[in-house]
């Protein structure tokens, strides 16, 4: 795909329908499809709803917490995919991008998850002041997803 001329849904569907090999370990298998399916709604969240027609490459237009959550998650996906699905006689750099990988998902999860407003309002609202009071809720789904991100 071309970041310059495919949409954001466009990576969106790319990402979130490779298909899982059937001889991947359980725990590559859970985490990837947990990833998948939180990505996709993430996605077609209403308030992604101004970004996700745009090229993977054009500055979004709202740079709110879902499209954060979206783009954190999508780069978490990408590198459960870089590391052998069996998650067997892995490189050091499959372990450590592994590992690295778990940990995202674990962040993402406190992120969702930290409803007061948190600290992904506070990330996302100093990185991008106009966004400052504007953050839209993730709803019960994209909430009870992040619960079991990493059971």
């Amino acid at each position: 795909m071309d970041p310059n001329k495919n949409t954001r849904e466009e990576f969106t569907k790319a990402i979130v329908t490779r298909p899982i090999p059937e001889f991947a370990s359980p725990d590559w298998k859970k985490y990837v499809q947990r990833s998948q399916v939180l990505l996709d709604k993430l996605a077609h969240h209403t308030a992604m709803a101004s970004n996700l027609h745009q090229t993977y490459m054009t500055p979004a237009n709202s740079k709110n917490k879902v499209y954060f959550e979206w783009d954190f998650v999508g780069r978490t996906l990408s590198m459960f995919y870089a590391v052998n699905p069996t998650l067997q006689g892995l490189t050091k750099q499959e372990k450590e991008k592994w590992e690295d990988a778990i940990g995202r998902t674990t962040f993402t999860k406190m992120l969702i998850l930290d409803t007061r407003p948190g600290m992904l309002n506070m990330m996302t609202e100093t990185t991008y002041p106009d966004q400052r009071g504007a953050q839209p809720d993730f709803g019960e789904e994209i909430l009870e997803l992040a619960r079991h991100l990493d059971d």
